[in-house]
């Protein structure tokens, strides 16, 4: 079908924009954890001798979860946004080494200090429903040998992830205006992790680097800040002494006050373009909003998030 031409676009039109969004959002959602489930006994029926094995069942761990997470996105995203109406390209300009590295300090900061936020909220969830949380992405880290989890989150994660939702999605999104495509990648980034662990600075990081990818045109720069994250987190799976721990513990606080500082600072030094429709913003958030399928997936996500954590 042909792409909607932003010229005779209509308000229902911009609507279905918005649905077919949430609609492929959920489908990943439901083919992530089906696939997860299918290949996980297609596995055990027909390889069970590797399931046994110490060095290849945490590979195959990998390589399962690798497939049924960034397979659905990579094949449902771009057949169900082919109809969103394209925006103009962006010319590549690249970050330099100095705008590198004040993205990795503001990125840091702004990851950690919604993380400890939602470590909090997670407290008083728990202290509500009266049982105790797991990070189930912790969990399966701790499960495989390091050189494999390095590979697996410091590597392959921020390359798909990179790929699939500031490459894919984004491009797509950007039809919509730049407002629109920020915050639904982030959200779809976000509901994606379904670990409430990790929403709420998922959707933070989603949106930095979809608005750097705005900015230079590339995913290479957020590929790069990507594994710098990652890989932080894996090497923090060592064994630590205390005062390394309370060396990076002070280095954290000092990254999240200089974050918050950067933002607070230089906020009104970027804009977001309106992209090639004939709406204004309220229509757009109106054509969102009004949409069922928008709510369901954040209802389903939510959810999702909620139980992973408290009953698997």
């Amino acid at each position: 079908m042909a792409r909607y031409t932003p010229d005779t676009m209509s308000r229902k039109e911009l609507r279905k924009c918005y649905s077919r969004f949430s609609i492929g959002m959920l489908l990943v959602l439901l083919l992530t954890t089906g696939l997860a489930m299918g290949l996980g006994i297609l596995v055990q029926w027909f390889l069970p001798h590797l399931m046994g094995d110490e060095f290849w069942r945490p590979v195959l761990r990998v390589v399962l979860n690798a497939v049924s997470v960034y397979l659905p996105g990579l094949i449902v995203f771009p057949l169900l946004l082919n109809r969103l109406p394209e925006a103009k390209k962006i010319p590549v300009d690249r970050l330099n080494l100095l705008e590198l590295l004040q993205a990795v300090v503001f990125c840091f900061g702004m990851g950690y200090f919604f993380s400890l936020l939602s470590s909090f909220a997670i407290q008083g969830v728990e202290w509500l429903v009266g049982r105790s949380s797991q990070n189930i992405i912790t969990e399966f880290e701790t499960g495989l040998p390091l050189w494999l989890t390095a590979i697996s989150f410091a590597v392959v994660a921020p390359v798909m992830e990179e790929v699939i939702f500031r490459g894919l999605l984004l491009k797509r999104l950007r039809g919509l205006g730049d407002t629109s495509a920020v915050l639904l990648s982030a959200a779809a980034f976000a509901l994606f992790h379904m670990n409430l662990y990790q929403t709420v600075y998922a959707f933070v990081l989603g949106a930095i680097f979809a608005a750097i990818v705005l900015l230079t045109g590339s995913i290479r720069d957020t590929i790069l800040l990507h594994m710098v994250i990652n890989g932080f987190s894996v090497l923090m799976m060592n064994d630590l002494s205390e005062t390394a721990l309370l060396v990076i513990g002070l280095g954290i606080y000092i990254l999240i006050g200089t974050a918050i500082a950067m933002f607070i600072t230089s906020r009104k030094n970027y804009h977001m373009e309106p992209g090639p429709l004939p709406f204004h913003g309220r229509d757009k958030r109106r054509a969102c909003f009004s949409s069922v399928w928008f709510w369901l997936m954040l209802i389903v996500g939510g959810i999702g998030s909620v139980v992973t954590i408290f009953l698997i």
